[in-house]
């Protein structure tokens, strides 16, 4: 299952290469989108040789982003993400659940044609929720706040005049002063795949 999604994957890249052409600066536009994609913090990875199944308990995240048009060579993306592990019987908790609000500097390398490679770097800013089993009073939910650094690459396409889609590797360094769920450092690699209408 795993070598055919590779397979369709490649074949998608050659297709796209064979229509490189100009766009006539397009993918410099504003646009919103929608990402779908793995996070895999390193402390909690079991398969660190399969890079897009996801840690014991995790779901794959989605997020929505928004980026301004390019001026001087940059872009700014600003994104809102959500992560969660369920059944931590371990510890006792129903689910962990990590929002990120990121905002990255993102820089395309062939802004005039329909496939563009980029590099991305960032902050963000990290909140967590711990959710513990059971609904008595007691039991409430636990919020904290921790913050982190995105560094990533990837390849944006246009597909048509309005609409792109792009994949993206990211490292995200995301710490807590004490620990959330199963470690205080969320640290570890993003693979996603993003849809996004230009304006």
């Amino acid at each position: 299952m795993r070598h055919a999604l590779l397979i369709h994957i490649f074949a998608f890249f050659c297709l796209a290469l064979a229509t490189l052409s100009p766009a006539k600066g397009q993918l410099t536009r504003a646009n919103i989108g929608l990402d779908y994609g793995v996070w895999k913090p390193s402390a909690l990875d079991a398969y660190p040789n399969q890079p897009i199944k996801n840690v014991d308990g995790a779901a794959p995240y989605l997020g929505f982003a928004f980026t301004a048009p390019r001026f001087k060579g940059h872009a700014i993306r600003l994104s809102l993400m959500q992560w969660q592990q369920r059944d931590l019987v371990e510890i006792d908790l129903e689910s962990v659940t990590l929002r990120h609000l990121s905002v990255d500097l993102k820089y395309l390398v062939l802004p005039d044609y329909k496939i563009s490679p980029y590099v991305s770097y960032g902050v963000a800013a990290i909140w967590s929720r711990e959710q513990p089993h059971g609904s008595s009073a007691e039991k409430i939910p636990l919020d904290r706040a921790g913050w982190g650094f995105n560094l990533g690459a990837g390849i944006d396409f246009l597909l048509m005049t309005h609409a792109g889609m792009g994949v993206e590797y990211q490292y995200s360094y995301a710490v807590f002063a004490k620990r959330v769920g199963l470690t205080d450092n969320y640290s570890g690699p993003k693979i996603a795949i993003k849809l996004f209408y230009l304006f």
